[in-house]
């Protein structure tokens, strides 16, 4: 009894996956930052937009907690200096380094 042959060998198929991520906007995730700091005092959106999840998130989830401190310190009267030094450095610089980030990207 004669086995036959095994098949030939066929060389297994590799594929590549291509995925195009198209160029976030620097200008957009500026916007993203400022418009909800103005409305909803919250940052962060702007990150997460530009593809920095985490970051975005430590700088929502931080604003939040230094507001709830500065509420606190409106008590004896220094948070009415402080919150709005934290607002406008947030402003400033969460647009800055969102709009760099999609630079980076």
């Amino acid at each position: 009894m004669d086995i036959p042959p095994p098949p030939p060998a066929v060389p297994a198929q590799q594929q590549v996956h291509h995925y195009y991520h198209p160029q976030k906007s620097g200008g957009v995730a500026a916007l993203l930052e400022v418009l909800p700091g103005l409305f909803l005092q919250t940052f962060g959106i702007g990150h997460i937009y530009a593809g920095n999840v985490g970051t975005g998130l430590i700088i929502m989830f931080g604003y939040w907690a230094l507001t709830a401190v500065n509420v606190l310190l409106c008590f004896v009267f220094i948070g009415f200096i402080t919150w709005p030094l934290c607002w406008i450095a947030a402003m400033i610089l969460s647009s800055l380094t969102a709009a760099n980030a999609c630079k980076s990207r």
